[in-house]
């Protein structure tokens, strides 16, 4: 069993970036309960943790400390980048190695989600 730790960025009092009407907190908030619909009704195998599910604050220690002691597979933050760049950007711990099996699992989900 697959565990995948979503993670909408921001909420609360932290509204992330704010433009054209939107805040990050509510894009972001609507991705991630979109991708929970997604795999819950299309796929078996996983369970789905999420760090919040409503508009509501919780610290970046409170969201990683949940997904380290629920044992997640996955952690998915979940960000709308307003201050430049473009496409699609994934990262892994920095002190894990891209050779590793976190590195690889990152590449193929990377070249997966690009498609």
């Amino acid at each position: 069993m697959v565990k995948i730790y979503l993670d909408p960025g921001h909420g609360g009092s932290d509204t992330g970036a704010v433009g054209q009407g939107l805040q990050e907190k509510h894009v972001t908030l609507a991705i991630a309960l979109k991708i929970r619909n997604i795999l819950n009704n299309s796929y078996q195998g996983h369970q789905i943790r999420m760090s919040r599910s409503t508009d509501s604050t919780v610290s970046l220690t409170a969201r990683t400390n949940d997904a380290n002691q629920w044992g997640a597979d996955y952690f998915v933050s979940i960000h709308i980048n307003a201050g430049g760049g473009a496409g699609y950007e994934d990262y892994i711990y920095s002190g894990l190695s891209n050779q590793g099996t976190t590195g690889k699992y990152r590449q193929i989900m990377h070249e997966e989600i690009i498609k």
